[in-house]
């Protein structure tokens, strides 16, 4: 009977471990748990250089309807 304990023991350990390092997905790392209402809790967005700036301009000019 002792043997069995150990065992069912020893299973349950092993089951808990498993759980544990399963849930340290790289992809779940540094994600928001608590969130405010109304305010962007993510990373900050990348400004945009001059020269994408220029390209966006051209690209929304050629899209204008009058």
């Amino acid at each position: 009977m002792r043997a069995f304990s150990r065992k069912i023991i020893g299973f349950a350990a092993l089951a808990m471990v498993a759980t544990v390092v399963s849930g340290c997905a790289e992809e779940e790392q540094d994600r928001i748990l608590q969130y405010k209402k109304g305010t962007y809790l993510g990373k900050a967005d990348q400004g945009l250089t001059e020269a994408q700036l220029r390209e966006l301009a051209v690209r929304a000019n050629g899209q204008r309807v009058y």
